[in-house]
């Protein structure tokens, strides 16, 4: 073969070679590692060597002491793209009393969304409008630390200017003390703490660091953090559904990583509790608003129509029309509503019970002050809730044996607890 034809092979192969190690370092970089991992140096490598800011000496000190942050902040988005770890942790106005000095180096060790809404100004501002943001955190704790300004912010005063509920803390988180509800009530609601920088909110709790990974922000196993159990069990009732049903047998199947904005049934077959709240899909954009396509609120004794709920009802039937028809999704969410009726008459039954003993002097004022307090608690926050959020998501176990069955056992209970009370009087 003539040299210069054996050359020019030689070059070709090289330039080969080497085209294909730049696309699979792109790959690692920018997108992120999935499946077999190429061997690359680590980022905290790079950073170390060609960076001599702030940023490249925590990366230095972290990989001995806490690794485990370096490889998850490996992996995200955010490497990729260049983030460092001082754009993420530096202080911005505000955060005096968040800021404190580590290694010689002003960071706010637990940033907030004033710090997330230098990049990402709309999630941040669509959170503050939900209920994951300060309404979950009043929910437990009441007006406690919160401003007129933040009350009215928020949406936390009632039509005569006065917080919601007197503002009193929540009942239970009394009833089982600061230290249970540190550990427990605290825990999912602080989605919506607030902040020591005036702000509301923990990205973290659905975004977890430091991989602030947007698939397992869509999976349902990340939303099943808090949405579960007696009370509220979203995840469950998904389990027991044909979506959850559908995702649990085909994980293989979804497109997790797909860019937001582009989701199609391509890359979703079946939603997850993201898609249908949250993700951009189809036509529909996305939102960080989880209230934005609902029509009612069903966690009240007595479920109600949201300010905007039939907007909402229709932005979530633009959700459903990807993968079903007008009339399959009409007749779904009418025969909720029916479920949704009939536990609100159940609920009011039950309070007139015990309005009338209260009325009658045999009920104690404080609450859970008597077991008929606990019992018509249950009728509502346990058996009511479940039987709702079983009939607007496909949980028929949920709708009956856990819900409606037990709130008319529950019934009975009461009226003859109430009868005995009276007899004794």
């Amino acid at each position: 073969m003539h040299s210069t034809t054996r050359r020019m092979l030689v070059f070709v192969g090289i330039s080969t070679i080497v085209g294909v190690a730049l696309l699979l370092a792109a790959y690692r970089f920018t997108i992120g590692p999935r499946g077999a991992v190429a061997a690359f140096p680590s980022l905290a490598q790079a950073v170390s060597t060609l960076s001599p800011d702030a940023s490249s000496q925590c990366v230095r000190c972290h990989q001995d002491k806490g690794p485990g942050i370096v490889q998850q902040y490996y992996d995200s988005k955010h490497a990729g793209r260049g983030v460092q770890c001082l754009d993420c942790h530096a202080p911005v106005s505000g955060q005096q009393a968040l800021t404190e000095q580590h290694y010689q180096v002003a960071i706010v060790a637990s940033p907030t969304p004033n710090n997330c809404i230098r990049c990402h100004k709309d999630e941040v501002n669509q959170f503050a409008e939900s209920r994951h943001s300060a309404r979950a955190w009043f929910a437990v704790n009441g007006s406690q630390g919160f401003s007129q300004d933040d009350l009215k912010k928020y949406h936390l005063l009632d039509s005569a200017g006065k917080p919601l509920n007197s503002g009193k803390p929540n009942a239970v988180a009394n009833l089982i003390g600061p230290d249970a509800s540190a550990a427990s009530c605290q825990v999912c609601h602080g989605i919506g703490r607030k902040n020591a920088d005036g702000s509301f909110g923990d990205c973290t709790k659905c975004h977890l660091r430091h991989s602030f990974s947007v698939a397992q922000s869509r999976q349902p196993e990340t939303c099943a953090q808090c949405h579960l159990g007696p009370d509220h069990p979203q995840s469950e009732i998904y389990n027991e559904s044909a979506h959850g049903a559908y995702y649990l047998a085909n994980k293989d199947k979804f497109n997790l990583d797909a860019p937001a904005g582009t989701l199609t049934v391509k890359d979703f077959p079946a939603p997850t509790c993201a898609t249908c709240h949250m993700s951009a899909f189809g036509s529909v954009k996305g939102t960080h608003d989880v209230g934005q396509r609902l029509k009612w609120n069903l966690a009240p004794a007595i479920a109600t129509v949201r300010p905007e709920g039939e907007q909402g009802r229709q932005n979530m039937t633009d959700v459903c029309l990807n993968c079903h028809t007008q009339d399959f999704i009409n007749k779904q969410m009418n025969g909720a509503e029916k479920v949704i009726a009939l536990t609100n008459d159940t609920v009011n039954k039950g309070q007139a019970i015990v309005d009338d003993l209260k009325r009658l002097g045999l009920l104690p004022d404080t609450p859970f002050g008597s077991s008929i307090d606990f019992t018509m608690f249950e009728l509502w926050h346990h058996e009511g809730r479940r039987a709702r959020f079983g009939a607007v998501m496909g949980g028929a176990d949920y709708v009956n044996w856990h819900g409606i069955y037990e709130q008319k056992k529950t019934l009975i209970e009461l009226q003859a607890d109430a009868a005995e009370l009276k007899r004794n009087h």
